[in-house]
């Protein structure tokens, strides 16, 4: 077995190859280009294992690279010290390949995985558009002008109210940003419509209280299949609605949360905020525990882990969402322990 270290860059990648042994064997450079990386790899006869870090170019050359070789491993960056070259940073990975050190990252050969640069995309509008909003606001509150006014941000009659012309320029420039971002979301929320009808998964999740269409797109994108994750724990982990305990000789040194995805995070804590203005199994859930005596946000904590598990659930069911089959299953598991 032959274990290829690939640091990759947008014009020039650099592979190591190493023996079973740690012995380099190779070096080389190749333009990063289809043919070129192709032809390196090829070059390597017999079994071989290649890695890479996850970067912008990762997708790409996962579904590039992946039959030509043994198995592909796409992994986490590292964080590099001391000196740093091209080839330490490939031959490295090509050693850590070999001892089996590398922390995985996911890529499938999926169209859902394609929904990721979609989902990218509309998050960088968003972020564009509400420190656009931020700072057109701020204009007004500068001259204590209210702001909380309905239509403030689409209202063309706001911008008289200005005190200068220097003020009022800045104001019209905000104004045409805002017009063009918020056209723009539009533009993406109309693609995640159509996937709805395109995609079952996406169809099927938009069932879920609080799971509305751009939720379910992000979220499908993200996970691309359910079977990803054996239990639900695993995707709390992933998608960092849990702490795990840090311990060291026998101590608990507090608690930590996994690298995981920010973007599912967002997601679940957002829905379980939705989920719980309407009455289903989420609200009753919430409910039930800040009438325990539990915390707001305990209670919303726990809310978007249920979420999460119900996502798991009726992705990999393949069936729809049954606002009752909670309360059904806890009182059938309830007249079972009753009857002992």
């Amino acid at each position: 077995m032959k274990f290829i270290g690939m640091d990759a860059h947008s014009r020039t990648s650099t592979f190591v190859v190493v023996g079973k042994s740690g012995k380099v064997l190779r070096r080389a450079r190749a333009k990063t280009q289809e043919d070129e990386l192709l032809a390196f790899v090829r070059s390597v006869k017999g079994a071989k294992k290649l890695a890479f870090e996850e970067g912008v170019m990762s997708q790409w050359l996962y579904l590039t690279l992946k039959d030509e070789v043994d198995e592909l491993v796409v992994c986490q960056p590292r964080e590099k010290r001391g000196a740093k070259t091209d080839e330490i940073d490939a031959g490295e990975l090509a050693d850590l390949l070999r001892v089996g050190r590398l922390i995985p990252v996911f890529h499938e050969d999926s169209d859902l995985m394609h929904l990721r640069t979609l989902i990218s995309g509309y998050g960088d509008v968003v972020q564009e558009l509400t420190r656009a909003k931020n700072r057109y606001r701020a204009l007004y509150r500068q001259v204590a002008i209210p702001t909380k006014v309905s239509g403030f941000y689409e209202s063309e009659e706001m911008l008289d109210l200005l005190d200068t012309d220097e003020r009022r320029y800045v104001a019209c420039t905000l104004f045409e940003q805002l017009a063009l971002l918020e056209e723009q979301r539009r533009g993406y929320v109309e693609r995640f419509e159509a996937n709805v009808r395109k995609y079952k998964p996406i169809k099927l999740l938009t069932s879920i209280p609080g799971i509305g269409v751009v939720r379910t797109n992000r979220i499908v994108g993200v996970m691309v299949t359910p079977f990803r994750f054996p239990k639900k724990y695993n995707l709390f982990s992933y998608a960092m609605l849990t702490k795990h305990n840090r311990m060291s000789d026998g101590k608990q040194y507090g608690k930590k949360r996994a690298h995981g995805q920010t973007v599912l995070k967002e997601v679940f804590k957002s829905a379980a905020l939705t989920a719980i203005k309407s009455d289903n199994a989420f609200r009753r859930k919430y409910d039930a525990m800040r009438e325990s005596g539990k915390t707001d946000k305990a209670a919303r904590a726990a809310v978007a882990k249920k979420i999460a598990a119900t996502v798991l659930g009726v992705w990999k069911s393949g069936k729809k969402y049954n606002d009752k089959h909670t309360e059904v299953t806890r009182r059938q598991r309830s007249g079972c322990h009753s009857g002992h």
